[in-house]
This record gives structure tokens, C-alpha cells and sequence, in this order.
């Protein structure tokens, strides 16, 4: 029998998603120092797993779209990384959200 493993509801004005991190690459050949991170893109893509309940009702729709209609734009400063019992999970709250793809034909 397989089991299914829980996930984790967001409460408290958070969404569950997955970052769309992208890695810049150099082939420069230059030797960095081990604690060097390169610089990121301030605003990223993110797909929404989750929404809490008590979200704003523009968040809503983002529970039951395809995967497509769930793309949403974060500050990637702001997106934390819960790591509990071997599991990896980014949220983000509401408020960091600085805009979600929709349609032409939507409002």
C-alpha cells in the first residue's frame, strides 16, 4: 500500500510555490571564493502550490487553475525555505506577490 506523503497547508497569509530559481553561469574560468553567491534577479517567477484561506480573494483563483494560470511574480528576497523531516518547501507572503499572470480576456 503507498503511502502519501502530507504537505504542507500555508496559514497566515502565505502561499506554497515553487521558485523559479535561474542559475547565471560565467565560462570565465575565474576562481571564486567558496562563500561567493552571485547576484540574483530581484523579482522572480514562481508556480503556487498552495494558498491560505485567509489570503485576499485575488488569491483564490491561483488554488484551482492549471499550472499555467498558477504563475505569479515574488520578491526573491523574501521567499523562505521551511526544510522539516527531510523536506524541502518555499512560501511566500501574499504581500510580496508583486503580480500574477493572467489571461488577455481576464480581468
Amino acid at each position: 500500500m503507498s503511502r502519501i506523503p502530507p504537505r504542507l497547508k500555508p496559514t497566515n497569509r502565505h502561499l506554497t510555490i515553487v521558485p523559479h530559481f535561474q542559475e547565471k553561469k560565467t565560462e570565465s574560468g575565474v576562481l571564486l571564493p567558496e562563500d561567493y553567491k552571485p547576484e540574483q534577479d530581484r523579482y522572480i517567477e514562481a508556480t503556487v502550490v498552495d494558498v491560505s484561506d485567509d489570503c485576499s480573494k485575488q488569491f483564490e483563483s491561483l488554488r484551482y487553475g492549471t499550472i499555467n494560470e498558477r504563475k505569479v511574480v515574488v520578491d526573491a528576497s523574501m521567499i523562505e525555505e521551511v526544510n522539516v523531516s527531510d523536506r524541502r518547501v518555499y512560501i511566500v507572503l501574499e504581500n510580496h506577490v508583486v503580480g500574477i499572470y493572467r489571461r488577455t480576456d481576464e480581468v
